[in-house]
């Protein structure tokens, strides 16, 4: 697309007359702008311009100072924000200046020339149209042969559509890297709030306690160990506390985003453990395969080389030039040999005795084959990833159920019986800090099985991700629900967003 200037060219006569009868008030304003301001104004006008649009970006790309943020909030984000992510898009972007280059066609070549010019001679009597020189006008236009031209856009093309493709096997990975970042500070966090409740616990046991030495119930040296234990406790949370702010700096940068993310809490909504994915079957395993954008984006570079491969056969072809030419050499007093007004037609073509661009096609040769390898390594990578992940997937799954309905019910129940029989007097101290010890650690751990089951389901989902499953919408998702932590995933996954709703 072309846009007008506002001003018509210095080379546009009529047309500065019929502008400012039809825009006079935009133009008078602005000349009178520029007139006020100096000669730097319109540079300054281009000057916040574009300052303006790194400044727009910016804002577009910050996070809010603290509440919440889901997922999907933060997934949008990446889609808009996300270096890689844009990096990809410029590609694309050039990619499509690189079709309207292979469309252009070599321009014609005019040469204007004098000669036969004699000093000793003179160029004789007259105006300069009787003047004994030989004057030529020619004009020389290459012919692209052996369809160069259509194989140079079809070869474009290819580019932009491979382009196309890595593109949306960029967005998929990034984003599995964000969602694989999310999970990992929400463990964070989760651990951090559930060594919160443990310091609480033993600091109203200490106080207690405290109370109970003064009353003579307990020595003081099972008080030193409770606050002994406690003091362990602070540590553990100081380190969770840290990691969790590394993990939400990394979660930040993921994302794309300006700051940490420091002040914000993540509302995380947990997959079920027990909702069943339905396995493949060969043919949707095949068509995974086919669908994972990584796969689409070596079958556009493989079509992309060998779209240049043809081309480069197509260049052992000689181009042709064809010319025409008018000359004048005028028969004046001084000049009886002139020839008046003559024509010529040429037409050249290269000589191809020192090579045939074999080197172009060589590389063009290996470039193919080389491709091919590339497609046939990823598609067989694509296969062994789905299964492994699968496998994965399942065994999180069973071991964040285990722990949900058996370690932690258990590790409960003991350390409420190690409080009471404490507080009664029936079991020692240690006793009860290992039951406290034992109950802390299997909280940690259910935290960690079912962040784990989290982080596979989400691999699990982004490794049988379509590429047109993501969309580089700015809004994309922000409807609340409980499916809205799932991203888009191929038709085989309809039961498993069904039960998540």
């Amino acid at each position: 697309m072309i846009n007008r200037p506002f001003f018509p060219w210095p080379g546009q006569r009529g047309h500065w007359r019929a502008t400012l009868r039809k825009r006079p008030a935009p133009l008078l304003a602005l000349l009178a702008c520029l007139a006020a301001s100096g000669p730097g104004a319109a540079a300054g006008l281009a000057a916040a311009e574009l300052a303006a649009e790194p400044a727009a970006e910016a804002l577009a790309c910050r996070a809010p100072a603290s509440g919440t943020m889901t997922l999907a909030e933060l997934r949008a984000l990446a889609l808009r924000c996300n270096p890689a992510l844009r990096l990809a898009r410029a590609a694309e972007q050039q990619s499509e200046a690189d079709i309207a280059i292979a469309g252009q066609r070599p321009n014609p070549v005019l040469s204007v020339g004098v000669e036969n010019i004699n000093p000793h001679a003179g160029m004789g009597p007259g105006g300069l149209q009787r003047k004994a020189v030989d004057s030529v006008l020619r004009v020389d236009q290459q012919i692209e042969t052996a369809g160069k031209a259509p194989l140079r856009v079809k070869t474009a093309r290819a580019g932009r559509e491979a382009a196309s493709a890595e593109t949306g096997a960029a967005a998929v990975q990034q984003i599995a890297q964000l969602e694989r970042s999310f999970y990992q500070a929400a463990i964070g966090q989760e651990r951090v709030a559930a060594l919160e409740q443990a310091l609480e616990l033993y600091e109203r046991s200490a106080a207690a306690h405290r109370l109970r030495l003064k009353a003579g119930d307990i020595s003081r040296a099972d008080l030193t160990r409770i606050e002994l234990d406690g003091l362990r406790a602070q540590a553990e949370l100081r380190d969770a506390r840290a990691s969790h702010a590394e993990e939400l700096a990394e979660l930040a940068r993921q994302a794309g985003v300006q700051g940490t993310l420091s002040r914000m809490e993540l509302a995380v909504q947990w997959p079920d453990a027990g909702a069943v994915l339905p396995l493949p079957s060969e043919e949707q395993s095949a068509e995974l395969v086919a669908l994972r954008p990584d796969v689409v984006a070596a079958q556009a570079r493989l079509r992309a080389a060998a779209s240049a491969r043809e081309l480069a056969r197509a260049g052992r072809v000689p181009d042709i030039t064809v010319g025409a030419q008018v000359e004048r050499y005028p028969v004046n007093g001084g000049n009886q040999q002139g020839s008046g007004n003559s024509f010529g037609v040429f037409v050249s073509i290269p000589l191809m005795v020192r090579h045939r661009n074999d080197g172009e096609l060589a590389r063009a040769e290996a470039d193919y084959y080389t491709a091919l390898e590339e497609r046939n390594r990823v598609m067989l990578e694509a296969g062994n990833d789905i299964a492994r992940l699968r496998a994965a997937l399942d065994a999180a799954a069973r071991a964040w159920q285990q722990m949900r309905d058996a370690v932690l019910p258990a590790a409960e129940q003991v350390g409420a019986d190690a409080e009471l029989a404490f507080s009664r007097g029936a079991t020692g101290v240690l006793d009860l800090l290992d039951a406290r010890r034992a109950l802390r650690q299997a909280r940690l751990d259910a935290i960690a099985a079912r962040g784990a089951h989290a982080s596979a389901l989400s691999a699990y989902l982004a490794a049988t991700r379509a590429a047109s499953s993501v969309v580089f919408d700015p809004s994309y998702p922000r409807s609340s629900g409980a499916s809205d932590d799932v991203a888009p995933v191929h038709a085989i996954h309809a039961l498993a967003d069904a039960s998540d709703r």
